[in-house]
């Protein structure tokens, strides 16, 4: 139950709307959730152009009074046209603004904006001395590491084409420190995102990759791959026409051995996958997901996270991508996903599972095959409350497929959960305070008692042998109660499920029925074969 569109011949008996919303909603927390470990803004601290720096521009360690002074200083150069003869003495108070910049938790950045001085910063990118530039690149850098209005403050002053052209700079470091900034500017809001992407375009980006990694240098490498990510970052998804060219260049890079490269390049191939089926296809099309799942399989932590996170969006896509993610050998990977001490390594293992439980067949098949169903039952059974709604939606899955094939082989399936003890896992979220849940979990109870009729006629005894389990799981207690829900849905759910597999006998009692004799109604019980007579009226017709 992902889309609509993908899996309606799965779907079809179940609630469209919550389907949706749920997939959407296990997004949405899941995107927030990955705020923790991808940093979408980075701040420069420490000096990648030289070892050893000269002295600050008033003799000593810059302190943040001292930033008005500074600033003013700047500003002349800058408004002076950065005469030669002064070169040093601007560079010098340029650098020890950066140095301000760099302070890890007071950074005074709010009082450099409020000098004025951001203009002169984006006018010195194109100063022709490198260290010039690369210290204005570092200031700009660090101011748009900060908040969303502190960095409109940078990008409404016209930094992103100034940075763009130092792309083409012959410095590395110069380079470097302009896709840094570009990085932090991507990474405030996809607007920010969008002009970029917009300004610059990937294969700028993608030129920079190049030639770092064929000079084997890691920091400007990983820097650019990181900005790369953040310009695949956010909604609505950037266009994939002006995006794809990246993705051969990402696939590349998952075969190198570096933790931080590959973190960043798992988490861009996961942006990517989230959009919509044709990101999707592009990603697979390029052939990243046997090279994601070797990740996943063998990688750090860090880089399993947004590996596993990239494989389940593509999960969610057509059934061609599905079997892409099945045939890389996901379901062996499983077991341990499943055995995380993290609750969201869990919680994404359920939801994957349940985008293939909601595939093909053959995906199916392969899911039962694997025998990864009980350990399904165990999450929903004892596991924390958003894990036990995944597991749920994995287990209605593959209880709604007898709904759509109702066979001996799609109820055998169902069977197999009730081995695995799902009846009282199931019936246990009846109680949850979540409608949303209760109507699947409705649905599912419908589609296995509906299953259990065609086990009862397979087996020859006629008796449906989830009755009894359901009736000890106390099912039929709580659906009785739940006959007071106030959502309209839910009651005739419930009074569905207990007319069809609950009900009383259908045929009247015969003793309890009036009797006719002679076109007239007689009431009363037989008694030696008479019946008694009824009382009388008062009236005759």
């Amino acid at each position: 139950m992902v889309r609509a569109n993908e899996r309606g011949s799965v779907k079809a008996g179940l609630d469209a709307e919550s389907a949706r919303k749920n997939r959407a909603d296990a997004k949405v927390e899941l995107r927030k959730a990955k705020k923790d470990d991808a940093m979408l803004k980075r701040r420069n601290l420490v000096c990648t152009a030289a070892e050893e720096e000269p002295s600050d521009a008033l003799g000593g360690p810059a302190q943040v009074g001292d930033v008005p002074t500074l600033a003013h200083q700047v500003v002349e150069f800058v408004r002076q046209g950065c005469p030669n003869e002064h070169v040093d003495a601007g560079m010098a108070s340029v650098r020890s603004l950066r140095k301000l910049l760099s302070l890890e938790n007071v950074a005074p950045i709010d009082e450099i904006i409020q000098t004025g001085v951001v203009p002169s910063f984006v006018a010195l990118l194109a100063h022709p001395n490198c260290t010039v530039a690369f210290e204005a690149a570092w200031c700009v850098t660090n101011i748009a590491s900060g908040t969303s209005s502190q960095c409109q403050v940078i990008v409404d002053h016209s930094a992103v084409p100034a940075l763009v052209n130092l792309l083409a700079h012959d410095n590395m470091d110069v380079k470097e420190q302009a896709v840094w900034a570009l990085g932090n500017i991507a990474g405030d809001c996809s607007h920010y995102r969008d002009l970029v992407i917009s300004v610059c375009g990937v294969q700028r980006l993608l030129e920079v990759i190049e030639v770092a990694a064929s000079t084997s240098q890691m920091g400007p490498l990983r820097n650019a791959t990181w900005a790369l990510s953040n310009l695949m970052r956010g909604k609505p998804a950037p266009a994939r026409d002006l995006i794809a060219p990246a993705v051969p260049t990402l696939a590349r890079l998952l075969c190198v051995d570096d933790d931080e490269l590959l973190v960043d390049t798992c988490w861009a191939l996961s942006y990517l996958s989230e959009a919509d089926n044709a990101h999707i296809d592009t990603v697979t099309a390029a052939g990243c997901v046997p090279r994601m799942m070797q990740r996943l399989s063998n990688g750090s932590d860090k880089i399993a996270t947004p590996a596993l996170r990239a494989l389940c969006n593509i999960l969610t896509g057509s059934d061609e991508a599905t079997q892409t993610v099945v045939d890389a050998g996901f379901l062996s990977v499983v077991p341990r996903l499943l055995a995380s001490h993290k609750s969201r390594t869990r919680k994404e293992a359920c939801w994957a599972l349940s985008n293939i439980a909601a595939g093909t067949p053959l995906q199916v098949e392969a899911l039962m095959a694997s025998n990864l169903v009980v350990n399904v039952v165990e999450r929903l059974s004892k596991d924390e409350y958003e894990v036990k709604k995944e597991a749920l939606w994995t287990i209605a899955n593959i209880m709604h497929g007898y709904k759509t094939q109702p066979n001996g082989h799609t109820a055998t399936r169902c069977q197999t959960l009730v081995t695995y003890g799902c009846i009282p896992a199931m019936t246990a979220m009846l109680d949850v305070n979540d409608t949303a849940v209760q109507k699947l979990v409705l649905d599912a109870i419908g589609n296995l008692l509906s299953a259990g009729e065609e086990i009862g006629k397979i087996t020859g005894k006629g008796n449906n042998p989830f009755l009894l389990p359901f009736d000890e799981a106390e099912g039929i207690d709580k659906l009785e109660k739940m006959q007071e829900h106030d959502n309209t849905e839910v009651y005739e759910k419930v009074v569905d499920i207990l007319e069809r597999f609950f009900g009383e006998d259908e045929d009247e009692d015969e003793n309890l029925a009036p009797n006719a004799a002679n076109g007239a109604f007689v009431f009363g019980m037989p008694q030696g074969g008479n019946a008694v007579a009824a009382p009388q009226m008062g009236f005759a017709f």
